[in-house]
């Protein structure tokens, strides 16, 4: 696993881990350095951790092109938003 990769999940991992016990209901994070297989694992297994303990929370994922979203929103949950940068 490469650094950039490393160093992001463990961010994303800390803030969702905040935002789920916030009072917020909605979390944008941006995940565009990342190429497709990893943005789509990211997103898709964070957004479903975040449904099954809060399924009221939303996350906004910015992800690097209208490729990548294409080929993510058909597997998105109610609780994902995906846009393309």
């Amino acid at each position: 696993m490469n650094q950039v990769l490393k160093r992001c999940e463990q961010r994303v991992t800390k803030r969702i881990a905040s935002f789920l016990c916030s009072r917020e209901n909605e979390l944008t994070i941006n995940i565009s350095k990342l190429n497709f297989i990893d943005a789509s694992r990211m997103a898709l297994l964070n957004s479903t951790k975040c449904y099954v303990e809060n399924p009221n929370k939303k996350i906004n994922w910015i992800v690097k092109d209208e490729l990548i979203k294409n080929v993510i929103s058909p597997f998105k949950l109610e609780n994902m938003k995906i846009i393309a940068k």
